[in-house]
């Protein structure tokens, strides 16, 4: 059986039109660190251009194949 992040980072992949996604980490999450998630998903979900995750509020975007963080004015979920 496939763990909590496996599942999220397989379903990430199997959205091919999806470029941004926000993730909020409850309290009972059973995704502790947001950082090796986060990575793996950018590792192995290809068309993912910007993922946000909170608390707090961290928004990281592809550049060139590599994972940085941007600024909320730079993410297209908090344009609107």
């Amino acid at each position: 059986m496939l763990d909590v992040d496996e599942y999220m980072i397989n379903l990430l992949a199997a959205f091919v039109h999806l470029r941004v996604f926000a993730f909020d980490f409850p309290e009972n999450c059973l995704i502790t660190d947001g950082h090796p998630f986060i990575m793996k998903t950018f590792d192995r979900v290809p068309h993912l251009e910007y993922i946000t995750v909170s608390p707090p509020v961290l928004c990281y975007k592809r550049v060139g194949g590599e994972l940085v963080i941007c600024d909320q004015a730079e993410c297209p979920l908090f344009i609107f």
